[in-house]
């Protein structure tokens, strides 16, 4: 085998390799030399790149969306309701 198939193997490799150390990855959590190696491959793979935007995104926004409790009781409420006159429609 060529250089370049052993590049494309190593890359698939790696891909697979990466994918369930993503969340670890953007949260810090992996010990150093993974840290590396996932970095390394985050370079190299745009599919693995804009997964990690787009997550990296999502828990910077996330916090924005939290409703306070009183909010959540209130929908919980008016869903509640809503489910009640629904089965009253039914009998």
């Amino acid at each position: 085998m060529g250089a370049t198939t052993w590049r494309r193997i190593n890359a698939e490799r790696d891909h697979r390799w990466a994918q369930p150390r993503l969340s670890a990855y953007i949260e810090g959590d992996l010990p150093d030399r993974q840290e590396r190696r996932l970095g390394a491959h985050e370079e190299l793979c745009p599919e693995c790149a804009q997964l990690i935007r787009t997550l990296q995104a999502l828990i910077t926004a996330l916090p924005a969306l939290r409703l306070p409790p009183e909010a959540s009781f209130a929908i919980a409420e008016r869903t509640a309701e809503q489910v009640r006159a629904r089965i009253e429609e039914w009998d």
